[in-house]
């Protein structure tokens, strides 16, 4: 077999790939992720889950399929709290003397 070449990524593949609010994205494409969880244990329909958070149906189906870069936080926030979800933030320093990481685990 042959040598390939690669690169090892971070845990961020939005940093990876060089986007300006990677962090940001990242917390999103969790918060999706929490979403689509509950569209399929719960059953519920795309415009039942609409109708809960107050939005159309087109901008659910636009959100799953991860065009979310129009959603604020403060808005993927709201949705999650509308589901029956707790968020924790928990902020630390940092064991290196180096930038901050960020850190997202879905229970």
């Amino acid at each position: 077999m042959k040598n390939l070449d690669y690169e090892v990524g971070s845990s961020n593949v939005y940093e990876d790939l060089g986007y300006e609010e990677s962090a940001e994205m990242k917390i999103k494409a969790q918060a999706v992720r929490v979403i689509a969880k509950y569209i399929d244990t719960t059953g519920i329909t795309q415009q039942e889950l609409a109708d809960i958070l107050g939005i159309d149906q087109p901008r659910i189906s636009r959100i799953l399929r991860g065009q979310f870069s129009g959603v604020s936080l403060d808005k993927f926030i709201s949705y999650l709290l509308a589901l029956g979800k707790d968020i924790d933030i928990t902020i630390s320093e940092t064991k290196k003397d180096s930038i901050g990481h960020l850190n997202i685990r879905a229970a």
